[in-house]
């Protein structure tokens, strides 16, 4: 029998996702190369496998039965390729979108980790763009850190982290002074202070914000200032009692005095993306691993953030 694991992983994504076309995607290949591969398994293993009935494939008797064996022979394969993997000889570049909190945030504290851990990785971050999901299964982006609750067939997610907007100003301003004197401040006050917003909106997967929108200002009590869609620029443009809203995450890093959250603030998780091609890749699962148990052991609870007063 004249079979490799490029046959048997055609033959396990058919068998899965019951779709030659979606097959060929996640593989990587053409639809008519997809098409030989499959001719060529129908040849070798006697066997029609897959019958077409109202748009998708399903399996043979035969193929039900020889599915849970080829399972096991492609873990057998990945086990080796497992095996022989090392960080310390991986020299290859990934791409990681995001936008420029998750880089400041969560990938930044660890490139001196991973430098000594795998001294030849290099990351190259890109802005996401509306296209993301597509990128990401063209393997233009091989994973993504991005705060969305979107859930898409071909892709997985991993919560890394709970985070949640907080007021902030300089640490010298009179709303630290008075924070640190223990008294308490009202939302109301913070919010006629606000002279930076951040013009960032996610109301629908088709608005991931790529660039300042004037209308969408959030409502204050004072006048904004400036709209900026770069949320780690925001600290240094704060003057005087001016304030602020920035993930808490990334308003500890810098030397700001966190002001509290409003009692309505949603907390929301950033979330590490990736497409299901990329799953068993094992330096991708490397990265993956490695960005989560740092990330995970960086990040502060939000307990004990102030709670603002109407």
């Amino acid at each position: 029998m004249n079979l490799n694991t490029g046959d048997l992983q055609l033959f396990r994504t058919l068998y899965e996702t019951q779709s030659l076309t979606e097959t060929a995607e996640r593989l990587d290949i053409s639809l008519s190369k997809a098409s030989r591969i499959l001719s060529a398994l129908r040849r070798e293993l006697d066997d029609d496998l897959f019958n077409r009935f109202d748009h998708l494939m399903y399996p043979t008797a035969r193929a039900k039965e020889i599915y849970p064996k080829v399972l096991e022979l492609l873990e057998g394969f990945a086990g080796l390729t497992k095996q022989s993997f090392s960080e310390r000889t991986l020299d290859k570049v990934f791409s990681i979108g995001g936008i420029d909190n998750a880089l400041v945030t969560y990938i930044g504290p660890c490139l001196n980790e991973l430098v000594c851990r795998a001294p030849n990785l290099r990351i190259n971050f890109h802005h996401i763009s509306r296209n993301l999901y597509c990128d990401m299964q063209q393997g233009l982006i091989d994973m993504a850190i991005y705060a969305t609750k979107e859930n898409y067939s071909g892709f997985q997610r991993l919560e890394l982290c709970e985070d949640v907007y907080v007021y902030v100003s300089r640490a010298d301003s009179h709303f630290a002074q008075q924070a640190n004197a223990g008294i308490s401040l009202s939302e109301r006050m913070l919010k006629a202070a606000q002279r930076i917003q951040i013009t960032l909106p996610k109301e629908s997967s088709d608005d991931i914000g790529t660039a300042p929108f004037i209308e969408k200002f959030h409502e204050t009590d004072g006048q904004t200032q400036l709209a900026t869609p770069f949320f780690v620029s925001a600290p240094f443009l704060l003057y005087g009692d001016a304030t602020v809203c920035i993930p808490f995450q990334a308003a500890k890093l810098f030397p700001l005095a966190i002001l509290g959250r409003s009692r309505s603030a949603e907390v929301f998780s950033p979330t590490l993306i990736w497409s299901d091609k990329n799953t068993g890749d094992p330096a991708h699962q490397w990265l993956r691993s490695f960005l989560v148990t740092e990330i995970k052991s960086r990040v502060t609870p939000l307990d004990n953030i102030p709670i603002l007063t109407d």
